[in-house]
C-alpha cells in the first residue's frame, strides 16, 4: 500500500506540474505532447508490423528487430507532423472552435449538442480540407515524391483513409468535447491518437502498406 501512495503521489504531482506548464505555455506544452505521443504511435505501429511480417517467416529466417528495421524516416514524419498539427495547428483551431462568438452561431443548444456541432464542423471542414492538404504534402516532401506521384497516391487513399478516420473520430472526439475541458482538448486528441495508431497497427492491411501508413497518420493529428 505504502508503494500505491507513493505511485499516486507522483502521478498526482506530474498532472499538476503538466497542468502548471499549459497554463504558462500551452503551445509548446501541446506541440510537445503531441510530437511524442505521435512517435508513439508510430513505434506501436511498426513494431506490431514487424512482429507479424515475422510470424509469416519459418522460424529460422525469423530476427529480433534492430534500428535498420525501423523506418526513421517514417517516424521523423510522424512526429513533426503531429506536433504541427495536433499540436499547434489544433491549439488555434479548437481555440475558435470553442469560442463564445462561435458558439453563438451554432444552431445547437445544450453540451452534448454543441459538441457533436463542434466535431461536425471540425470533421466535415478542417480535416478533409485542411488536414488531408497539409499531410500529403509533407508526406509527399519527407518521401522525395514528385508532384504527380503525391496527387495520384492521396486520390488512391483519401476516401477509405476518411472514412476510417470518421468512424474512430466522430464518436470519440464528441464524448472528448463534451466532457473535457477546453483547454485539453489538444492534449486528448493526441491521446486518443495513440490509441488510434495502436488499433490501426492491428487492422489487417497488410495488402495496402500506403494505405495503413496513411491511415496511421491520421492519428498523429486527424483528430
Amino acid at each position: 500500500w505504502r508503494m500505491i501512495g507513493k505511485v499516486g503521489t507522483y502521478l498526482s504531482s506530474a498532472s499538476a506540474g503538466y497542468i502548471r506548464l499549459l497554463q504558462s505555455a500551452p503551445v509548446s506544452t501541446k506541440v510537445v505532447t503531441a510530437s511524442t505521443l505521435a512517435t508513439a504511435g508510430d513505434v506501436i505501429a511498426q513494431k506490431v508490423s514487424f512482429d507479424a511480417a515475422q510470424k509469416e517467416q519459418a522460424p529460422p529466417a525469423r530476427k529480433r528487430q534492430t534500428l535498420r528495421d525501423w523506418d526513421l524516416n517514417r517516424m521523423f514524419m510522424f512526429t513533426a507532423f503531429g506536433g504541427f498539427y495536433t499540436g499547434a495547428v489544433q491549439h488555434v483551431w479548437f481555440g475558435i472552435l470553442n469560442a463564445p462568438a462561435v458558439a453563438r452561431f451554432l444552431p445547437a443548444k445544450g453540451v452534448v449538442a454543441q459538441a457533436l456541432a463542434r466535431t461536425l464542423v471540425n470533421q466535415f471542414l478542417a480535416i478533409p480540407v485542411l488536414y488531408y492538404s497539409i499531410f500529403y504534402t509533407w508526406r509527399g516532401f519527407c518521401r522525395a515524391e514528385t508532384p504527380a506521384e503525391t496527387l495520384t497516391l492521396a486520390r488512391a487513399e483519401y476516401w477509405p483513409t476518411l472514412k476510417l478516420n470518421w468512424a474512430f473520430w466522430l464518436p470519440t472526439q464528441t464524448l472528448l468535447f463534451a466532457c473535457v475541458s477546453a483547454k485539453y482538448h489538444v492534449p486528448g486528441c493526441s491521446l486518443l491518437a495513440l490509441v488510434w495508431n495502436a488499433v490501426l497497427s492491428f487492422v489487417s492491411m497488410a495488402q495496402h502498406p500506403e494505405l495503413k501508413a496513411s491511415a496511421a497518420a491520421v492519428g498523429g493529428g486527424g483528430g
